[in-house]
């Protein structure tokens, strides 16, 4: 497809540009993105590289990137596409070679939502992992067919577990909860690559309940329900969420369903919200 070549095209120039400029990795921009974390020379060098890369293709696009947000020059492209320029930034920053960049593509329209993507595609810069998902068509993991692990118990369960905000007494009984009740936790810190290990089935769910992860991430939760998996939003139902600059992603991405229900479940004991999801 012509679409999914012209987006390899700007991630492997973004990876590209981030490898050839490592020297600068903790150097600020001196700005802050448009969800408030401070912004990386390396973050502006990435994403400017995607932009000006997908601006090249003879798809008419629109971007929406986590530094600069909605950059539209046309009245109705054919395309949206998400783009993440570097997720795992503070690893980059401290010489910890994990870090990812993602994008997706959204047939546009005035109502589109995360169902709607039909082409995500994940990198990560040092371990030479590239995931393709095509909407009906799986995912690939340079270029081999991948997918989610078989289910098994909880207390069996790898899981992933994003601990990145203030820690109150809820969020801390909640999380003790969590991680109390499965085999063990890995987190690499860029969720894209934490997703994307669940989609090949090296992990059985990552959880993020901090309602703070921009919609960027959408190409991450793409690959796991392409890859046969299931996530669950913060209040029990399916995840499927309006592509919105100001949305909030807020989830467990799970090999299957019971999994991701029943983690949620224990997150969500004594909470009180509207919807309470059934043990596994």
């Amino acid at each position: 497809m012509t679409l999914v070549r012209d987006l390899m095209r700007a991630i492997k120039a973004a990876r590209r540009v981030v490898r050839e400029n490592l020297s600068s990795a903790s150097e600020l921009a001196g700005s802050t993105n448009p969800f408030g974390d401070e912004t990386l020379v390396l973050d502006v060098m990435a994403e400017d590289t995607i932009i000006d890369t997908l601006h090249e293709s003879s798809t008419s696009m629109a971007i929406l990137s986590e530094e600069k947000g909605l950059i539209s020059g046309q009245e109705k492209p054919e395309y949206l596409v998400i783009a993440d320029p570097i997720d795992g930034s503070a690893n980059l920053k401290r010489g910890i070679p994990l870090c990812t960049v993602g994008v997706s593509a959204i047939p546009y329209s005035d109502r589109m939502k995360t169902d709607d993507v039909e082409i995500s595609i994940i990198d990560s810069f040092f371990t030479e992992e590239t995931y393709i998902a095509v909407s009906g068509k799986g995912v690939k993991r340079n270029g081999s067919s991948v997918k989610v692990a078989s289910p098994r118990s909880l207390d069996d369960a790898i899981v992933s577990y994003d601990t990145k905000q203030r820690w109150d007494e809820r969020f801390a009984d909640s999380t003790v909860r969590v991680l109390s009740a499965v085999r063990d936790m890995r987190r690499s810190a860029t969720n894209l690559l934490d997703l994307c290990w669940v989609a090949c089935g090296s992990l059985d769910a990552m959880v993020d309940l901090r309602n703070i992860l921009p919609i960027v991430h959408v190409s991450g939760t793409h690959m796991v329900f392409e890859a046969g998996g299931f996530v669950v939003d913060h209040k029990g139902g399916r995840l499927n969420l309006t592509i919105d600059l100001e949305q909030r992603m807020s989830f467990v991405a799970a090999s299957n369903e019971n999994t991701a229900r029943g983690i949620l479940n224990l997150f969500n004991e004594n909470r009180g919200f509207w919807q309470r999801p059934r043990h596994i």
